[in-house]
């Protein structure tokens, strides 16, 4: 029996909401557009009507959608900004937040005219942070590190796939950037930083490395990049952090307890208006 894109979309989409699943048509499209292996979404809408080019793969990857496969996983693909990133379940998937960190810090390196010469990128993941920053600033000396080794594999296919020079570490926390060389101009870190379970999605529970969302003690990551901090960075420096919704007061006193009087940092709100960034910065 012959399958059009259009039939295949409309099938998808009623078989999703019969089976009570929030499964979006823009997801439907996406997955329509890389098994014709499209080029974009243009080009599957030029050939919505014609027949699909693989019928029995895109229902082998929709039942993954609906056994409730996050999209990235089931397509090994995530965008970040403009990359495209090879993913899977050994890392996270880039959230639209970490996106507007690091386009937080381009605009105040623009604006404020921060050094960013060495930039280091703590708990990498799939690399989306280090990779950016580097494509933007190729002239930047960028490492990233990772205690995941599963995690530094997809980083390392990532700078491969697209052709950027990042040198990844292996290691714990703030240990790999003590031994470098050379200080560090540009901090920036997603660390694991959720200790409340409950504020876990349960999608995010059953598919997603929870080592790379989930702590015990939630500042633990920053009070360990904080008390070390003149070990491994310049005398005039700019840190940047995603954090969590209800760390504020815990992360000030920190502030307070290891950087010196003339540091200066605030937190800063996201695009659902909770409080995700801090940034820190001396010398400035």
């Amino acid at each position: 029996m012959e399958l059009t894109n259009r039939k295949l979309f409309f099938v998808t989409r009623n078989e999703a909401k019969e089976k009570g699943l929030d499964i979006s048509s823009s997801e439907i499209y996406l997955l329509l557009e890389k098994t014709n292996n499209f080029k974009n979404k243009t080009e599957l809408v030029l050939n919505f009507d014609k027949n699909h080019a693989n019928p029995k793969y895109f229902c082998e990857l929709k039942e993954k959608i609906f056994n409730n496969v996050p999209i990235q996983y089931v397509l090994n693909s995530a965008p970040f900004l403009d990359l495209d990133l090879y993913v899977d379940e050994r890392v996270l998937i880039p959230r639209v937040e970490t996106e507007d960190l690091v386009s937080r810090i381009i605009k105040m390196i623009k604006d404020k005219n921060f050094n960013h010469k060495v930039i280091a990128d703590m708990c990498t993941g799939s690399g989306c942070i280090a990779l950016y920053l580097k494509k933007t600033y190729p002239d930047s000396k960028v490492y990233a590190s990772d205690i995941s080794l599963d995690a530094l594999d997809v980083a390392k296919s990532n700078a491969s796939k697209a052709n950027i020079d990042v040198e990844f570490l292996h290691g714990d926390k703030t240990e790999p950037f003590i031994t470098l060389k050379e200080k560090i101009d540009l901090f920036v870190s997603n660390p694991p930083y959720v200790e409340k379970m409950e504020d876990i999605e349960e999608r995010v529970k059953k598919h997603e490395p929870m080592n790379a969302i989930y702590v015990k003690d939630g500042v633990s990551f920053y009070e360990n990049v904080f008390k070390e901090h003149k070990k491994f960075m310049n005398d005039k420096f700019f840190m940047a952090f995603e954090i969590n919704y209800d760390q504020q007061d815990q992360l000030t006193e920190l502030i307070a307890k290891y950087f010196d009087d003339d540091t200066e940092f605030s937190f800063v709100k996201d695009i659902f208006d909770r409080t995700r960034f801090l940034f820190i910065l001396k010398g400035y």
